[in-house]
């Protein structure tokens, strides 16, 4: 029997056909797109810098100049540095606020940094019409899709929202990604070589904007499976199997390799820098739930029922199918409990939702399966929708959040197509009738785009300041503690800084916070959450309002009144102590067991809650309380410099006049300019009975270290400031202050730490 000459290898199938469009027009519509993106967020230039934004773009030193230390700031450091610690990596998203901020010289007008996002999201939209063009093979289907995501409410967060810059960008490089791929997978030789680095190069970029660009990767097998799957040559599955290995994966999917190793790489870099403080229950219920492939949680917490989690998870998608199709009420927060995890008692509408989500969700999955072979558009639309939120949907790894509507950015491309699908068989069934028919069949699809820009247009006034932020979501997402908290925050800043000189008008606002706060503490405490699950931030902000609150009746001469919110103060502190201390516990735990070392682990927490105890307990008149209080701030932040204030003044007023002293000295150590430090270090002087220990010349305050009792104290401050960077685990900074100690103030090296 002669050997059978094996078949050579298929071409690549081609890909959809697009319809031929001259310049111009493809010009034409793209502008239109462009235009119509313009009308619906025409109105957001004027919004502030609200939530996250007063994070990453005011408080952030990296983006005030360009220069080298910026620079390596932003590539060495994480996204939150320097507020937050985190493992998430965007440096090209920093880069580009540093562009905004120092580059154009913008700071903080919120203008310029508006008409990139919108850039940006046209851009989105314009590579959205090609790809459905090239997809859908009609180019009205693939306008009509480009225009619903252009508008669409729901894409408000990432848009709007400067910092939603991040989801911009990431999407950016998954359609450019995309594009690329889909030449590649029709060319040979040198393009398509070509093609495949373009490919390599936007998921490169893309992960550095944003860690979820990675979903390039689902992008690309999508596009196979629904589009040159079907195409491959075998009789069976296993023949199939293997041409795919070759066909899609050594040419094709090897370009994705820089990008996965790059990410892979970068988050196990700063995982092993960073604290572990684990998922918060509050911000996101379904992660004390087991899920399959779920990492332990932190400290050993004993999971819920994983089903319940599932069936909320899914709960969720029909939120977000809900929301694409009805975006009458839109929230910038779905903190606990806005979602009731499913299974809890007298939840029953809730928990009905969670079952009918089910349904829904599965009847959809099954006709896109089932239609695969005869609408591929719609199966590859459903599994964009579907497989672009892995990351995000809390089924088999937890996030920080519940739900987040911009989460729905990329996804809602696939809602868009099979909306512009529905619409055109809508107006092709209403244009066969009467030239009335013909009228509505073009007119049904406009006024759907017209409503949703609307909607959007009207969106964007809630996001013009924090009040009307937090405002609309406590409207919006009424069972949110977090929205209470927000919204209470910012009807205290509103009179706080908005009358700056008038007491009357400030208390009159705390007076309209305090119970809206309270509000957001009756849904945290019903019921009462167990110390793993409860939050700290409205204890912290609550104990701040009810201390003021506190003071302005001292100031109208009511004690008793005074003393009772003093009182309610340090309750709620105190239960925001409790928290952080068992974060800080479990924080260790964890470290532990991912190898640190035990000298290598330092506490963590909220200081900001320690200085509200501090000022509580003096105000209570426990001052030993509020010494203890101010020294644990320095264990977590051996840099904030009014800590050491306040504890010279509370040891000063308890008589220890040495330890007031040293407390000075290290303060101005710190900071030689602290003129209020050098002060106070006066007056402790003063009232020990001595004088000329200091003196100025110039900017300098210089003790006479000559004085065997100002030399002693020198000598105490500069080992308790070195201790005290040893003790937060800063050893940097301890060596460094050692050194500037030794040489500078030539201090005797026996006399500090060792390091």
């Amino acid at each position: 029997m002669a050997n059978k000459t094996p078949p050579a290898s298929p071409p690549p199938p081609p890909s959809p056909a697009a319809p031929r469009l001259p310049a111009f027009w493809f010009f034409a519509i793209v502008a239109a797109l462009g235009f119509v993106t313009l009308l619906a967020y025409l109105n957001s230039f004027k919004s502030g810098l609200v939530l996250d934004n007063s994070v990453v773009i005011i408080e952030d030193p990296r983006i005030r100049v360009w220069n080298h230390e910026s620079l390596y700031n932003i590539f060495t450091r994480n996204y939150w540095w320097p507020t937050f610690e985190s493992d998430l990596y965007r440096p090209l998203t920093t880069l580009s606020y540093l562009f905004n901020y120092c580059v154009l010289g913008e700071k903080e007008n919120v203008f310029g940094y508006h008409v990139i996002n919108i850039l940006l999201h046209w851009a989105n939209v314009s590579l959205v019409f090609v790809i459905i063009r090239r997809l859908a093979r009609k180019i009205e289907i693939a306008a009509l899709t480009a225009a619903i995501f252009a508008v669409h409410p729901i894409n408000i967060e990432s848009v709007t929202n400067i910092v939603g810059r991040a989801d911009l960008l990431a999407t950016l490089s998954i359609l450019l990604g995309g594009w690329c791929y889909m030449h590649a997978a029709e060319s040979r030789g040198f393009k398509k070589v070509l093609w495949l680095a373009g490919l390599g190069l936007n998921a490169l970029w893309g992960v550095f904007a944003k860690e979820s660009a990675v979903m390039i990767c689902v992008y690309v097998f999508l596009y196979d499976l629904v589009w040159r799957w079907p195409q491959l040559p075998g009789e069976n599955f296993i023949e199939k199997l293997q041409q795919a290995a070759v066909q899609f994966g050594l040419r094709g999917y090897v370009a994705l390799a820089p990008a996965l190793a790059a990410l892979v790489t970068v988050r196990h870099w700063l995982k092993s820098m960073s604290p572990v403080f684990g998922q918060i229950y509050v911000d996101n219920p379904i992660s004390h739930s087991w899920m399959p492939f779920a990492p332990t949680m932190a400290g050993g917490v004993a999971p819920d029922n994983w089903f319940n989690g599932f069936l909320t998870a899914i709960k969720v998608l029909g939120h977000y199918l809900q929301l694409l199709v009805f975006p009458a009420t839109l929230s910038s927060e779905y903190s606990y409990n806005q979602i009731p995890l499913y299974g809890e008692p007298n939840q029953s509408f809730e928990n009905l939702l969670a079952w009918l989500a089910l349904v829904v969700v599965t009847a959809i999955i099954f006709f896109a399966i089932r239609l695969r072979r005869t609408q591929p558009l719609f199966t590859w639309s459903v599994g964009l929708f579907f497989l672009m939120q892995l990351l995000t949907v809390n089924l088999f790894f937890p996030i920080g959040t519940i739900m987040g509507e911009r989460f729905l950015y990329l996804p809602s491309v696939g809602f868009a197509v099979v909306a512009a699908q529905g619409l055109g068989l809508t107006a092709q069934t209403l244009g066969r009738g009467n030239r009335a028919g013909k009228y509505l069949a073009w007119g049904l699809p406009a006024f759907i785009v017209i409503a949703l820009g609307a909607r959007t247009y009207a969106r964007n006034v809630d996001w013009y300041d924090s009040l009307s932020l937090w405002k609309s979501a406590t409207l919006a997402a009424p069972n949110s503690f977090k929205s209470y908290k927000g919204y209470a925050n910012s009807l205290w800043d509103q009179g706080r800084l908005g009358f700056p000189h008038d007491p009357a008008e400030q208390e009159k606002a705390l007076d309209t916070a305090i119970p809206v706060m309270e509000k957001g503490l009756s849904i945290l405490d019903h019921p009462p959450l167990t110390i793993d699950k409860a939050d700290n931030t409205l204890f912290q902000d609550l104990g701040m309002m009810y201390r003021i609150k506190g003071d302005y009746l001292t100031q109208r001469a009511k004690p008793d009144e005074a003393k009772n919110y003093y009182q309610q103060s340090l309750a709620v502190l105190l239960r925001a102590e409790e928290v952080d201390h068992w974060v800080n516990k479990t924080s260790r735990e964890s470290s532990l067991t991912r190898g640190r070392l035990e000298k290598d682990i330092a506490d963590v927490g909220n200081f900001k809650i320690y200085m509200l105890l501090e000022t509580t307990y003096d105000r209570l008149g426990d001052l030993p309380a509020a010494e203890a209080s101010v020294r644990y701030v320095l264990r977590l932040v051996p840099t904030e410099i009014s800590a050491y204030h306040m504890a010279a003044n509370l040891l000063y007023r308890q008589g220890k006049l040495n330890d007031a002293a040293i407390f000075f000295i290290e303060a101005g150590l710190l900071d030689n300019n602290d003129a209020d430090a050098w002060q106070g270090l006066a007056a402790v002087y003063q009232t020990m009975g001595l004088s000329n220990l200091l003196r100025t010349e110039g900017a300098n305050h210089l003790l006479d270290n000559t004085n065997p009792i100002a030399n002693e104290q020198v000598n105490a401050a500069a080992a308790g400031l070195v201790q005290q960077f040893l003790d937060a685990k800063r050893y940097d900074d301890a060596s460094f202050l050692r050194n500037k100690f030794i040489n500078q103030y030539k201090i005797s090296a026996e006399l500090l730490p060792k390091i």
